[in-house]
């Protein structure tokens, strides 16, 4: 197998737009400047050969990237230490600042294979994500962008994103722009990230906590240039919880609440996947487990920031649990019930407060292999057609760097859910198990009723 680079392409935003002023890092921003890029692939069906790409696609999939930029420049801007200020972090614009796209072949797999639910290599998927450039002295653009083809059987758009830049509400906001080719007014994004309030002070918090930025990106950028040997050994799969599995557990844990409880989609696919993961590890007694996962807090803001709001605006929250709770019988409704009531309960926090006591616990997530959720079935990742229907499968990659599970819609419209998860062969074959099962049980109860 052989990945083939065609073409490197340096996109600007058009029209050509002069350099504009610096947006300071909110701290809900800068929380995440030393984490690793969002990276988000979407396959595609394109039964055609690589040249039909390039002569007929390209052009057109470039130039609505150069006019989606016009509105989201700060993507194709420099993440940098404010020269104003020694505790300050800023995206800068400069006139000409530009996006890195790559434009490759592969050869040496199947198409459908590496598109699939079925555990596939991780190594390999990763050959599909584009590196984010960092300069020498610790600058970094926010937004890389790669292409693959597979010809005559389809293609891969992959982005990754510096969570620092946006969240995944903002960055499904430009790709569905981007893929739109067109922006209306009503939905250009607000770029005022003056309207995060720090109410606890929590940005000067931070920043002193951490070393140098400088010396940290430079750390990061040495570890995105070697490919950890422990890849080898990796898979990834997507497993799927259709509607009515879904509707059954909700039934499940609302019966055992007794009372108002936020019971999503969300809140009893997450503990279900927490306990089969649990399960699968062997974990039981009075070992703690940790879960932790974030929110939109948008509407949550006071006041309340608009839905178009593009940076940073998530609540966080890590709970805990001890595995014999988890894996008993109810577990999962006793999980589930937890996570909603901690939902429930973040509506009385202020999103400072919140973070404040997620950061606290974050090292003890870290350290024990605690589950957390990246992405969200209300992205609608699925809905986003660049000209060639909707995408056949939707990986996101870098939940490897902190173990998390991905979420999305199920591609069925169904109401089900599509769960994403990295593991090492041995580990995979064991949750799989510990997965169906579960299904398998549900189906039972499900036929009973």
């Amino acid at each position: 197998m052989a990945l083939r680079v065609i073409q490197e392409i340096q996109v600007s935003p058009s029209p050509p737009l002069p350099s504009q002023p610096s947006h300071v890092l909110s701290f809900l921003d800068f929380i995440w400047l030393f984490s690793s890029p969002v990276e988000r692939l979407f396959f595609y069906d394109f039964p055609h050969p690589t040249s039909h790409f390039m002569d007929r696609h390209l052009p057109a999939f470039t130039r609505s990237l150069s006019l989606a930029l016009r509105h989201f420049y700060p993507l194709s801007g420099t993440i940098r230490r404010s020269p104003a200020s020694e505790d300050r972090v800023e995206i800068a614009y400069s006139d000409g600042d530009s996006v890195s796209v790559t434009i490759a072949e592969f050869n040496g797999d199947d198409f459908r294979n590496l598109s699939g639910h079925n555990p596939r290599d991780f190594k390999i998927l990763r050959m599909l994500v584009p590196k984010i450039p960092i300069s020498a002295d610790g600058e970094i653009t926010p937004l890389a962008v790669q292409v693959t083809l597979f010809p005559n059987q389809g293609l891969c758009v992959a982005f990754a994103v510096h969570h620092a830049a946006c969240d995944g509400t903002g960055s499904m906001q430009f790709i569905k722009a981007w893929a739109r080719g067109a922006i209306d007014e009503s939905e250009a994004p607000l770029l005022d990230r003056s309207l995060v309030r720090d109410t606890r002070g929590l940005q000067q918090k931070l920043f002193k906590d951490l070393p140098g930025c400088a010396d940290l990106l430079k750390e990061r950028q040495q570890k995105q240039s070697t490919a950890p040997p422990e890849l080898s050994r990796l898979v990834a799969a997507t497993f799927l919880l259709s509607g009515k599995e879904i509707g059954l557990l909700k039934k499940r844990v609302e019966e055992r609440a007794a009372g108002s409880l936020h019971c999503s989609a969300f809140v009893v696919t997450s503990a279900y996947v927490w306990a089969c993961l649990v399960k699968s590890r062997g974990e039981c007694g009075d070992t703690v487990v940790f879960f932790g996962f974030v929110v939109d807090w948008r509407s949550r803001m006071v006041p309340a920031l608009p839905k178009n709001y593009f940076g940073n605006c998530l609540g966080s929250s890590i709970l805990e649990m001890k595995a014999g709770e988890l894996v008993a019988a109810g577990g999962v409704e006793v999980a589930a019930v937890e996570i909603g009531r901690r939902i429930d309960g973040l509506h009385a926090l202020d999103v400072g407060e919140g973070l404040e006591m997620a950061i606290n616990s974050y090292e003890k997530l870290t350290r024990s292999r605690g589950l957390s959720v990246a992405g969200s079935p209300k992205l609608r990742v699925y809905e986003t057609d660049f000209g060639w229907g909707r995408p056949t499968k939707v990986e996101l990659t870098s939940i490897i760097e902190t173990g998390a599970m991905s979420l999305a819609e199920s591609r069925d419209n169904d109401g089900g859910l599509e769960i994403g998860m990295v593991l090492s062969i041995e580990e995979m074959d064991a949750f799989r198990a510990e997965f169906e099962t579960g299904r398998i049980h549900l189906c039972e109860i499900f036929n009973k009723n």
